[in-house]
């Protein structure tokens, strides 16, 4: 499995893959990921198994060595499956599209199935952040290169339903695309809320937002919620390349009810979430933010107990809509969101707090996704081609999906 941001759970970030793969029952999992923490730019190692760390360079504020970082990886991947053993199939993860190629060349010489995974839509992403002009020859080339993988692919895996207009303008055949949402397990393990709040250093009603501080992320509008409830205190945990200019904002404009802080390792974070009292989703009003989300952190505050608050009601109606585990608005209406949970009553974010769990549990579990993406795999090493006989029975369609959310 290839994806250069991958990372073990003993780290923040994006811990999908580590989550679900190690959940595989029938399969032994290899994730061939960079040593480097894509946000804070810090390497890392790690004795989880799942895990082979492959060196990259730093690349924070240049874009050519970003992509020389992308392309290294790529190399080094492909250079690490060829090598490999036994394998039954290969899977590859967006973003960057070079991964999932990286996994496909291994998959073309190897004769097994190919299965890309599609987290983030590239290049229409770097089109919506005003990076990349639609129709140039660089796009033309990377929607080809999107293109060639998906039409090469046996399984495609996405996070969310809503993209099925993008894929159909490729010509993909939507069979072949499965929903596998982002999520997380509720933790029955009892968190003594006093103590983590001491511990943690958290006072008063306090919202928090854990996750990146990058240019997708809007997260000037958190800031301006917080000029705007000054009874509010306002967390930020993460990292990325928008954060120093937060800080330089925050401290020249004397926001003085946010505190921003370091990423923390999911474990630690479980227990400052249930310190906290609501949890902040918010992204920049690009359009294609619309289509479909299913964002980690909102299923890590719902875990917690934490209502939610979000920018993004649209975006979000596939998890859950406002009023059910707190309160979404339009891209604008972050403060007023903010503003309601916090002026709601204590029985009302009680409420809020446990239709989230149930939500998390009935939905969106990382046990129950574990299991659909290992009906993926089985499904996709199907066919004669990989010597193994086709059945009837399939996962696949994105459509049927939506209907059957795991």
């Amino acid at each position: 499995m290839f994806n250069q941001f991958a990372m073990p759970r003993t780290q923040w970030g994006l811990t999908r893959n580590a989550e679900l793969f190690s959940r595989l029952t029938g399969w032994d999992a290899r994730i061939v990921a960079a040593n480097r923490d894509h946000y804070g730019q810090g390497t890392f190692t790690t004795t989880d198994p799942l895990f082979t760390l492959v060196p990259v360079p730093a690349y924070a504020g240049s874009s050519v060595r970003r992509v020389a970082g992308w392309v290294l990886f790529a190399a080094r991947a492909t250079a690490i499956g060829l090598r490999m053993r036994g394998v039954d199939a290969v899977y590859g993860s967006s973003p960057h599209l070079l991964a999932p190629l990286a996994a496909w060349v291994v998959a073309a010489a190897r004769r097994k199935p190919l299965v890309v995974e599609v987290r983030d839509l590239w290049p229409e992403s770097i089109v919506e952040a005003g990076l990349l002009h639609r129709g140039s020859r660089l796009h033309r080339l990377l929607v080809g290169l999107e293109t060639f993988l998906y039409r090469r692919a046996r399984s495609i895996v996405v996070v969310t339903p809503g993209w099925e207009d993008h894929f159909a303008r490729l010509g993909i055949d939507l069979a072949k695309v499965v929903v596998i949402p982002n999520g997380t397990d509720v933790d029955d393990r009892p968190v003594d809320r006093a103590a983590a709040r001491t511990r943690h250093g958290i006072t008063g009603f306090t919202a928090v937002y854990a996750g990146a501080h990058g240019p997708a992320n809007g997260l000037d509008q958190v800031l301006d919620a917080a000029k705007g409830l000054p009874e509010v205190r306002v967390l930020l945990l993460g990292a990325g390349s928008e954060k120093a200019r937060l800080m330089e904002r925050a401290a020249r404009e004397a926001v003085t009810n946010v505190e921003f802080r370091d990423p923390v390792p999911k474990d630690e974070l479980r227990e400052v979430l249930a310190a906290c009292d609501v949890g902040i989703h918010v992204l920049a009003p690009w359009q294609l933010l619309q289509a479909g989300l299913s964002p980690n952190k909102v299923f890590d505050y719902l875990a917690a107990g934490l209502p939610v608050v979000s920018n993004c009601a649209t975006g979000l109606r596939d998890v859950m809509t406002d009023g059910e585990c707190g309160r979404l608005g339009g891209p604008d209406d972050l403060t007023g969101c903010l503003s309601a949970v916090h002026e709601a009553s204590d029985h009302q974010r009680a409420l809020w707090a446990t239709a989230g769990r149930t939500l998390v549990t009935d939905r969106f579990s990382r046990t129950a996704s574990a299991t659909l993406l290992e009906s993926v795999l089985v499904e996709s090493c199907r066919g004669p081609e990989y010597g193994h006989h086709t059945q009837s029975s399939s996962p696949h369609g994105i459509t049927s999906e939506r209907a059957g959310n795991p």
